[in-house]
This record gives C-alpha cells, structure tokens and sequence, in this order.
C-alpha cells in the first residue's frame, strides 16, 4: 500500500522509465559516440526529413490538383528533400555506426532516399496539371 502525504496525496510518480527510454535511444542513435559535426548533420537531415514528410502528408490529405502555385511550393519542398540526401551522405561517411559495422547505420540515408522518390511520385499525382 502506498503511504500517504499529510495532505491525503501520493508520491510523484516513477520518472526511471522516461530515462531509460531516453537512454536507449541515445544509445542506439550512437549519441555519445558522435562528433558534433556528425551530431549537427544528423540532426539537419532528420529535421529536413521530419518537415518534407509532413508536408507532404498534409498535401495527401488536402489535395488541390492543377494548383500551379502548390505544385511548384511541392516541387521546391522535393528539392529540400534532394539536399536532405547530400547531408544523409555526408552523415554516413562520418558515422561511428559505419566506421564499426554497427546495425542501424543506414537508417536515414535509406529513409530519405525512399521518401525522394515517393514526394516526387506524389507530387506528380496530386498535382498533375
């Protein structure tokens, strides 16, 4: 039975759980073993990654086909996508994941190169002009 405060409440709760799953994402994502250059690319491409695929989820869900203006803000938002795999590149080379043959270490390159073709392909079927 869990004791009670004077004021009739319990304890906070058990915050062992958030760190430990903090912890075994940094671990995974070889967060320790980063350089801060590596550290900056990978939070970019993420982040790059992260904006291209919700916009265009957001266009997947408010189609406007023969919108011009919208194809052409979606081709450009492609081109993000574009410098997101030269910075996915440049990540992987300075990766400590690739330089120890650990798994994981194409996760993001793969992830953005498939979501290349994808937002094209979308952009050419939703905007079709």
């Amino acid at each position: 039975m869990a004791k009670l405060l004077p004021i009739g409440l319990s304890g906070a709760a058990n915050m062992a759980g958030v760190s430990g799953i903090i912890e075994t994402l940094a671990g995974w994502l070889a967060w320790d073993r980063r350089g801060r250059a590596n550290r900056v690319l990978f939070i970019l491409c993420v982040s790059l990654a992260a904006s291209v695929t919700a916009a265009f989820a957001w266009a997947t869900l408010h189609p406007d086909p023969g919108n011009f203006a919208r194809y052409f803000a979606f081709y450009w938002v492609w081109g993000l996508c574009a410098i997101g795999v030269l910075l996915a590149m440049a990540e992987y080379k300075t990766s400590p994941l690739r330089k120890r043959r650990e798994r994981g270490h194409l996760f993001i390159l793969l992830y953005i190169g498939a979501l290349l073709i994808v937002t094209r392909a979308l952009n050419m079927v939703l905007y079709e002009l």
